[in-house]
């Protein structure tokens, strides 16, 4: 069965994505993405989201760990993730991937309706992400899913339904529990998901110093900086770089902002040294960035 489903979820993003890209859906918070040919580590910024593997290999680099993930499986991210990810395609057989953004209010609802071990949630993942084997019911979730999807009346009455089983199936999964970490702000990660979060708002501002991000954490700045380091991969430092950085990229590719004002406006004050940040994080100049 486990075999008929990964065939069926195959079928099914061929159909929805005829080429290479990532594809918007209509329902929100459904991504499609497909990749023709292998592609080298680039960073990116995962926001909490569930990435379900059709077909193909895909590898995260967090610190010095290296997460695989392939058909059958998937990547649940609990906090916003800086890291770099490659693709392995073979030929004729793309990368095909289905990726869900992770709906806090789903997660909180279903908390109070299931019985969670939420004891041993918090500190049993040290990573802000994991990768975990999709059940088999999980498997028939995204099958009906990715069906619905074929269909915009059906993406827009079943969908939403489709959306919170598919969050029940995860956190049912040995991956839900840093699902219930960072939604119920326990423990480490729930700290550690703060703080991200204040970052991922606040990144143009001058008073992101480890100190006071420590203080809002309710830790010591060493205390801070390790577990910081243990959940994200990077210290707190590098984690504020990085989101300027990613923040900029957009802004550059998707607005045609000159490269002066991007960097001033996420919190450079040197244009020059953005440009020298910018190249040693991407492999190419902020002016090259709209032809990426």
């Amino acid at each position: 069965m486990t075999e008929i489903n990964n065939q069926s979820i195959v079928k099914a993003l061929l159909a929805l994505t005829p080429q290479a890209g990532c594809f918007s859906t209509a329902i929100q918070g459904v991504t499609l993405m497909r990749a023709d040919q292998s592609t080298p580590p680039a960073p990116v910024l995962q926001e909490p989201t569930i990435v379900v593997l059709g077909q193909g290999v895909k590898r995260g680099y967090v610190g010095d760990q290296i997460m695989t993930y392939q058909s059958g499986q998937c990547l649940a991210v609990a906090i916003p993730m800086h890291f770099s990810c490659d693709t392995i395609v073979e030929v004729g057989n793309p990368m095909l991937a289905l990726a869900v953004a992770v709906d806090r209010g789903i997660v909180s609802e279903l908390m109070s309706k299931m019985d969670l071990p939420r004891s041993a949630a918090p500190e049993t993942f040290s990573r802000g992400m994991v990768v975990d084997d999709l059940s088999e019911a999980t498997l028939e979730t995204v099958v009906r899913l990715l069906q619905a999807l074929a269909s915009p009346e059906d993406a827009k009455i079943l969908g939403p339904q489709l959306i919170r089983e598919l969050h029940y199936r995860m956190l049912s999964s040995p991956s839900g529990e840093i699902l219930c970490s960072v939604v119920a702000w326990q423990g480490k990660l729930g700290a550690i998901y703060r703080v991200c979060q204040r970052i991922q708002l606040d990144y143009a501002q001058g008073d992101l110093d480890v100190a006071s991000l420590a203080s809002e954490a309710a830790m010591s700045t060493s205390a801070f900086h390790q577990a910081f380091k243990d959940v994200t991969g990077c210290s707190p430092i590098q984690y504020i770089k990085a989101t300027r950085l990613q923040r900029a990229h957009e802004l550059i590719q998707g607005s045609n902002h000159a490269v002066a004002q991007a960097a001033y406006e996420v919190g450079y004050a040197s244009a020059s040294q953005f440009s020298r940040e910018f190249r040693r994080m991407f492999g190419y100049s902020p002016g090259d960035a709209i032809h990426h």
